[in-house]
């Protein structure tokens, strides 16, 4: 039986029809090849996938910001899974941190690809309601980052890609302006997308994090660069969870600017909050606690809906198109809403072409 969620991502290419490569590439070497779609369904700002766990229909969440595949507790209890304890595994993220367990899957089934004999790790607080399990847990990076992945969210479309060659190549399989963000290079030692960002200026440790249902910024970062919950103008925006059972105060703020690429959003309103506040651990011998993540900034749901997006595992580069909306979102969407309505625009993007300059949202 093998462990690893690769295998999906295996079958998932194998089984797919393999479609012409895209224009850009074909003058040199390079072989860009569509090997894979899935629809996306959005809900709210959760990106799903629908697929099935030992023949029972499920959706997983896209969730670009996991280092790896995961099903959530209360989901596997609801399935009947057998739980199984993994000694001194820990998944940490917003919130704090959660136990890991693990389980076998007879059968796990994503598109057109089946696997059998599945293991999966398990995090989340026990939950068996009684209701009928509808997210059954996430896809990770270790799934995603066999490929290069476009994300076309405000469409509910994903397409996977695989490169050979492509190096120095722009890989963009869609037309209009665009601008491209490097970011290292995503394995096994590394499973963070982390493209370069500037905020007022200075450079953030940001995250790509389609799992995170809005963008936010840590509380210290945002006091580093000036906005603070006592500075004129920042307003209460409830709580935020995640992995871990602690919930976490965030507030939204007006900083001078935020850039990506060629791409600058002037006087945006963006979330913060104290997010990573519970990850840390104590070093046997030390009475000092270690934060374990050092991300600065989640680039969230409402930054995709607002992007086209080419993630390019391949390349280490994120390429983007702004297509409209609200980039940072001050209110919560509807889950019918489209990308460009239901929320207050936060700032307007500034792509490599139109739209023209101007000032955030108020």
């Amino acid at each position: 039986m093998d462990s690893g969620i690769g295998r999906l991502a295996s079958a998932l290419g194998t089984c797919a029809l393999i479609l012409l490569a895209a224009p850009a590439a074909a003058e040199t070497k390079c072989q860009f090849v569509k090997v894979a779609s899935l629809p996306v369904k959005m809900e709210g700002n959760r990106p799903l996938v629908d697929g099935s766990i030992n023949g029972q229909p499920v959706q997983f969440l896209i969730d670009s910001g996991a280092f790896a595949s995961m099903l959530f507790r209360s989901a596997a209890e609801k399935l009947g899974l057998p739980l199984g304890i993994v000694q001194g595994a820990t998944a940490y993220g917003v919130g704090g941190e959660s136990k890991i367990m693990s389980t076998t899957l007879e059968t796990l089934t994503l598109d057109q690809a089946t696997l059998h004999d599945l293991r999966l790790n398990v995090v989340g607080a026990p939950g068996n309601d009684g209701t009928p399990v509808k997210v059954a847990g996430l896809l990770g990076e270790d799934f995603l980052r066999h490929f290069d992945v476009e994300m076309d969210l405000s469409h509910g479309q994903m397409f996977f890609y695989q490169a050979h060659d492509c190096d120095g190549v722009d890989l963009l399989p869609w037309t209009g302006a665009y601008t491209v963000a490097d970011f290292p290079t995503v394995g096994i030692n590394n499973p963070h997308i982390r493209p370069k960002v500037l905020i007022n200026g200075e450079p953030i440790l940001a995250e790509l994090d389609s799992g995170a249902y809005y963008s936010i910024l840590t509380k210290d970062d945002a006091g580093r660069l000036g906005v603070t919950p006592e500075s004129a103008g920042v307003t209460a925006a409830g709580h935020t969870t995640g992995i871990g059972a602690a919930r976490e105060a965030v507030w939204i703020g007006r900083f001078d600017s935020f850039t990506i690429g060629d791409e600058t959003i002037r006087h945006p309103k963006m979330r913060f909050g104290d997010i990573f506040k519970h990850d840390t651990i104590t070093w046997s011998g030390s009475r000092l606690a270690s934060q374990v993540i050092d991300t600065e900034m989640l680039l969230g749901a409402d930054f995709l809906r607002a992007h086209h997006v080419l993630i390019a595992h391949s390349q280490g580069k994120l390429y983007l198109s702004y297509i409209g909306g609200p980039v940072f979102q001050t209110d919560t969407p509807r889950p019918e809403a489209p990308a460009a309505t239901g929320a207050e625009p936060a700032g307007d993007a500034i792509p490599a072409g139109p739209p023209p300059d101007k000032d955030g949202g108020s």
